[in-house]
C-alpha cells in the first residue's frame, strides 16, 4: 500500500464512524419512541378497559356527568356485591337513571330512581358466579336517564 492510500483510508475512516454514531443514535430515538407509544397504548388500554377500581373509595370519574364514590366489593352467596354512590355533577336532576356494570366479561344494568343536581345516589348490585379475584375492576356505564330543571 503506497503511503498516498494509507492517507485516503484513515481520512476517511473519521467520516465512517461519524456516519456510524448518526445512525446509531437514530435507531435509539425510533426505538425509545416506539417503547414510549407502546406503553401509552398500554395505559390507554388499561384505564379504558377499567374505568373504576372498587378497591378505592374515593371518587373517580364514569364519565363526563357522573362519578363514583364510596365503592366497595364483598363476596356474596357464589358471586359479588358491588356497592357505592354515584354523583350526578351537573346542575339538572336526573330520573330513571339506567347503568350497566361490566366486570370480568360480565354485565349487569341496575337502575337508580332520582340523583338530584350536585347530589349522589346509593347503588348495590350482585353479580352471581364471579370470583372476587376478578371484580376489583370494572366499567360503569350510563346508559340513559330523563332530565328535569326549573325555569323562572
Amino acid at each position: 500500500m503506497t503511503e498516498n492510500e494509507k492517507k485516503d483510508s484513515r481520512s476517511k475512516l473519521p467520516a465512517l464512524n461519524l456516519i456510524l454514531i448518526i445512525l446509531l443514535a437514530l435507531f435509539i430515538i425510533d426505538n425509545q419512541s416506539t417503547q414510549n407509544s407502546r406503553l401509552n397504548a398500554l395505559a390507554e388500554n388499561i384505564t379504558s378497559k377499567h374505568t373504576v377500581d372498587f378497591s378505592v373509595s374515593n371518587i373517580q370519574k364514569i364519565d363526563d356527568v357522573f362519578m363514583l364514590t364510596t365503592a366497595s366489593q364483598e363476596e356474596h352467596l357464589t358471586g359479588v356485591q358491588f356497592k357505592g354512590r354515584i354523583i350526578n355533577s351537573q346542575s339538572v336532576d336526573r330520573s330513571n337513571l339506567t347503568f350497566t356494570l361490566n366486570v370480568d366479561g360480565i354485565s349487569k344494568e341496575f337502575t337508580i330512581n332520582k340523583i338530584s343536581s350536585g347530589n349522589s345516589t346509593g347503588f348495590n348490585v350482585y353479580i352471581p358466579e364471579l370470583s372476587i379475584h376478578n371484580a376489583r375492576y370494572a366499567k360503569i356505564e350510563h346508559e340513559s336517564s330523563q332530565i328535569s330543571y326549573l325555569t323562572k
